[in-house]
């Protein structure tokens, strides 16, 4: 696939699934020999580049800001690099604690986190499947949700 329109008009909901068009080229999308998304205009995004175990290993946007990760060699995420402007965040992954900017920020449990700087919980619901679809904090209150799509979005 190097390209996507959508003829439908936008939908009246506004949170509404439809394409997005960002860009309007030939070829929107690039794809490695491994079948990996090196572009999306559509996102914005003008580069990937994969590792030699195909996990993304940095990622160009074309306002010039970029992510850059740095794995295990089994994988396992150990650092993110976020550059945008002259700002940079650098996020490291230290067994169950995350790290921003050299600053402990997260501890993980297996019920959910505990953000350091405040020492409060915050505890994952699960679906059926075991994903992570609503983070409460600890009087119950809704934070975040997530959705999940067959297509895995």
């Amino acid at each position: 696939m190097n390209r996507v329109d959508d003829a439908v008009a936008a939908s009246t909901y506004n949170g509404g699934f439809e394409f997005k068009n960002g860009a309007n080229a030939a070829d929107e999308y690039s794809y490695d020999a491994n079948g990996n998304l090196t572009k999306d205009l559509n996102k914005g995004i003008s580069g990937i580049t994969y590792n030699f175990l195909n996990l993304p290993n940095a990622v160009t946007f074309s306002d010039g800001s970029t992510i850059t990760y740095t794995y295990g060699a089994d994988g396992t995420k150990l650092r993110t690099v976020h550059k945008i402007g002259s700002t940079t965040t650098t996020t490291d992954y230290c067994g169950n604690v995350i790290y921003e900017n050299g600053v402990q920020k997260l501890l993980l449990t297996e019920e959910g986190y505990i953000t350091l700087s405040d020492s409060k919980y915050h505890y994952y619901l699960k679906d059926h499947q075991g994903n992570n679809r609503v983070v409460i904090s600890q009087s119950g209150t809704v934070e975040e949700t997530s959705h999940y799509y067959p297509f895995g979005g």
